[in-house]
């Protein structure tokens, strides 16, 4: 049962990796297509000015810092159990980061 958790763990930490790439991407995306979607004017209406993309990073800089919280506490887990294996995390996040976008742009 252990066993099984600890692998669990290791595969959220992957995904919590992912996710912590896509809200990096998404930061670099300001001003781009992917800021100007239709979910998101209810918590941000737009405006001219630019205060709908400071709205929209200020969301993004808080799930980075929820997601890198979070983070530490499972790398802090999974170091006492894997070790060494533990720098592979952030690639498997990567790679997983790196198809969930070449999945979304339908080059799949």
């Amino acid at each position: 049962m252990k066993k099984i958790s600890n692998i669990i763990r290791y595969v959220i930490t992957v995904c919590l990796f992912c996710a912590l790439y896509i809200f990096l991407f998404d930061l670099v995306c300001v001003g781009n297509i992917s800021k100007f979607n239709h979910i998101w004017t209810n918590v941000c209406p737009f405006d001219v000015w630019g205060e709908y993309l400071a709205c929209m990073i200020n969301y993004d800089i808080v799930c980075i810092v929820l997601i890198l919280l979070i983070l530490s506490f499972m790398l802090f887990w999974l170091v006492r159990v894997y070790r060494k294996q533990i720098w592979m995390v952030p690639i498997f996040g990567f790679l997983l980061f790196v198809l969930s976008i070449i999945t979304c742009w339908g080059l799949v």
